[in-house]
């Protein structure tokens, strides 16, 4: 056993077990792609884009069971609702995650859970009396039956801060970045590499009837491609099919789009963390067990950019977890411990130091700052 193993042994071992929560921050399932290419209306898709599929459910389903160890539920096995806390965005895909995961987590008594947070959470953000009234009678047997487009939670800095129609000033800042040296040669760059033909030809591909320039591609077309990529690999569908170079290239591309041209600005970082960090850090200090935050890869990657130097790419269905072991934090991606710029050796760290580092990222006013005061 080398030294830093030792060390985080020993540390593990001096923590003990009598308190321990999880703080979970999952990415709905697996859904249709965004923006459906003629290829895709013509011969793979009929739902809407965006919406979760039968393998998104399936996922959510599973990672609820994987959570069944924690200490949620009675002495017959039914989970306590009070021993869960609980975020979820109000679009489809979310919802419908959300569904999923409960009935993986309580497999014994999911219907009455589901229902009551229903009416605690989503009720208030409902707009159709019907497709809520289908929602209330239902078993949850056929989730993907359900009517689960009717909601809309405005304002939404929780879950959609990075959205222009959330924060009206990120669109000039979008603007000012995308206009700037350092972009515009990034953007050169990476057209410039020999990768770029290969997803030139499956852009192409992909719209028949279009014609396309190279020098008319930009870095959000690409990434519009590997969504498109993601969404239909993981449904088994054959296009696209780009070979293992290109697939790197267009992540690395979709890398600096996420991780910089999204996350490169306090202004990004307030209007994107603000809230979530505000339920991080009550939750830090709340008793419940498992407080969870249903969302968007957008939200992992705005979290991430702000606590550690890790960027991944974003799975459907991945999970950032914070773990509160007594007085220690300590975060996961996907089960591997990541390094974090909490504490001093970025492994473990107190609730205090964690909260102290997020506090920074919060903003007192984001009316103000997202220039809303202004439209209203």
């Amino acid at each position: 056993m080398n030294t830093q193993s030792a060390i985080i042994v020993f540390i593990l071992l001096s923590i003990g077990s009598c308190f321990q929560k999880s703080i979970l921050i999952t990415r709905h399932g697996a859904r249709s792609p965004k923006v459906y290419t003629e290829i895709d209306s013509t011969y793979y898709w009929t739902s809407q884009p965006e919406d979760l599929t039968e393998i998104g459910l399936q996922q959510h389903m599973s990672l609820g069971q994987s959570k069944n160890g924690f200490s949620i539920t009675d002495m017959n096995g039914n989970c306590i609702y009070e021993n869960l806390e609980i975020q979820a965005s109000t679009t489809q895909r979310v919802m419908m995650s959300t569904i999923g995961f409960l009935k993986g987590l309580c497999p014994n008594n999911y219907e009455v859970i589901i229902k009551r947070f229903f009416v605690e959470y989503y009720a208030q953000y409902s707009t159709n009396i019907e497709a809520w009234n289908q929602i209330m009678s239902s078993d949850f047997k056929n989730p993907l039956e359900l009517e689960l487009h009717y909601f809309e939670r405005p304002n939404d800095f929780l879950f959609h801060g990075h959205k222009k129609t959330v924060c009206p000033a990120i669109k000039d800042l979008k603007k000012k970045i995308e206009a700037s040296e350092y972009f515009k040669m990034k953007e050169e760059e990476f057209k410039n590499r020999q990768e770029f033909d290969e997803v030139f030809d499956i852009i192409k591909a992909a719209y028949p009837s279009k014609t396309f320039k190279k020098k008319s591609i930009t870095l959000s077309d690409i990434e519009d491609i590997f969504d498109d990529y993601q969404s239909n690999h993981i449904q088994g569908f054959l296009f696209p099919n780009p070979s293992e170079s290109a697939i790197n290239y267009m992540q690395e591309v979709v890398k600096f789009i996420r991780y910089y041209e999204d996350n490169c600005d306090s202004l990004e970082h307030f209007a994107q963390l603000t809230e979530p960090f505000k339920w991080i850090i009550s939750q830090l200090y709340s008793n419940t067990p498992l407080s969870w935050y249903s969302g968007h890869d957008t939200n992992q990657v705005a979290i991430l950019s702000a606590i550690s130097d890790f960027q991944p790419i974003i799975p459907f269905a991945s999970q950032l977890e914070i773990i509160v072991k007594n007085e220690t934090v300590m975060v996961f991606y996907n089960r591997i411990q990541i390094q974090t710029k909490f504490c001093s050796d970025g492994y473990f760290c107190s609730r205090d130091q964690a909260v102290n580092y997020l506090m920074q990222f919060i903003h007192p006013n984001l009316n103000q700052l997202c220039g809303l005061e202004l439209i209203y």
